[in-house]
């Protein structure tokens, strides 16, 4: 389990562990020249979120810290599905009008729960989420955005390595005189997105706007032989300070975990 709280410690643990653990690792199966082809990490599967940071808020999204709050869902949280507060809570929560923004794409991999991540083409990786029932599609490539605003946003996605100077997408596909292409030194994905409806980051005390600009490095790591993927996230909202949140993610062997929810406020 990841346990430096500071981004700069955890930067370096996923550097270094990457760098050990991927190189030489195949590409899957896909398209020549795709996205998927040049993948320099395989992000798809099962993964659990682990709540080690922000607890009260991550546990009870949309309410004060305040009252009783149930169980997580989350690897890191302890019984295995979310009870229910009572009184004020329920009340608050009954009285939003909008109870989804919390599963928005800036806060959506801040809620507890669990992710399944498929591809749904050869240069766009779908997130499924149990958590609201939420889908997050990243595409390859110049797409442009739709006309109009949605929760989860339009989201452009690269690929990240250490194979400077080489072509493809994010650098991980290319190669000189049809042989096949030097593996990266490591990997990870950026999905940048905007044109979303706005949304809360943790709680309802904590939102951004329409304007705001979301991005996401998806970063794998293994530690003592169990695979990890930490998300930093950084939000870009007017001309205030951005603000930076990490949420980490254990790998499950299948998905038989995996219950979709409403996006109804449970706790």
């Amino acid at each position: 389990m990841v346990t430096c709280l500071a981004v700069v410690c955890l930067f370096a643990t996923l550097m270094t562990s990457a760098e050990g653990g991927q190189r030489g690792a195949a590409a899957p199966a896909g398209a020549a020249g795709s996205a998927r082809a040049a993948a320099p990490v395989d992000l798809t599967g099962y993964w659990v979120s682990i709540v080690t940071e922000d607890w009260i808020e991550r546990m009870s999204p949309d309410s004060p810290p305040s009252g009783a709050v149930g169980g997580g869902r989350g690897g890191g949280a302890p019984g295995g599905g979310r009870g229910r507060a009572g009184g004020p809570q329920e009340a608050a929560a009954a009285a939003n009008p909008d109870p989804c923004r919390v599963y928005g794409a800036g806060g959506s991999m801040r809620v507890p729960g669990r992710l399944n991540i498929t591809w749904a083409d050869d240069n766009t990786l779908k997130v499924d989420m149990d958590a609201g029932t939420q889908t997050r599609l990243f595409r390859f490539g110049q797409v442009p955005p739709p006309a109009q605003r949605t929760l989860q946003g339009h989201s452009v996605a690269s690929w990240d390595t250490g194979a400077a100077g080489r072509g493809g997408f994010g650098g991980g596909g290319g190669g000189r005189g049809g042989g096949a292409p030097a593996a990266p030194r490591w990997g990870s994905l950026r999905v940048v997105t905007t044109n979303t409806t706005g949304g809360y980051l943790l709680s309802s005390r904590n939102t951004y706007s329409e304007n705001a600009v979301l991005t996401e490095h998806f970063m794998m790591h293994r530690d003592f032989g169990v695979d990890y993927m930490t998300v930093m996230a950084q939000i870009e909202d007017g001309g205030g300070a951005a603000r930076i949140v990490s949420s980490t993610f254990k790998k499950e062997p299948n998905g038989s975990k995996f219950q979709p929810t409403g996006c109804e406020i449970v706790r």
